[in-house]
């Protein structure tokens, strides 16, 4: 899938699932959106400007699965 069919908007966890991502349920996406406040390559996808509300980068959140996928073999073979 190409990137630009993503826009660099961003979007409620619900929106985020049930337009662009509708593979994922809401407890898999909040296990991502832990994984990425980890991430110092991609924590700042995220907006948080209340602990209950966070906003995601629609494109931000494809290119963090797309090097999710990238690194999923990285360590079988070091």
């Amino acid at each position: 899938m190409d990137i630009n069919n993503f826009p660099d908007k961003n979007v409620s966890k619900k929106q985020l699932v049930t337009e662009y991502f509708p593979v994922f349920k809401l407890r898999t996406l909040d296990n991502y959106l832990t994984a990425i406040r980890k991430n110092d390559d991609f924590k700042n996808i995220l907006i948080s400007p209340t602990p209950r509300t966070t906003m995601i980068n629609v494109r931000g959140f494809y290119l963090y699965l797309k090097y999710k996928e990238s690194q999923k073999f990285k360590s079988w073979y070091n």
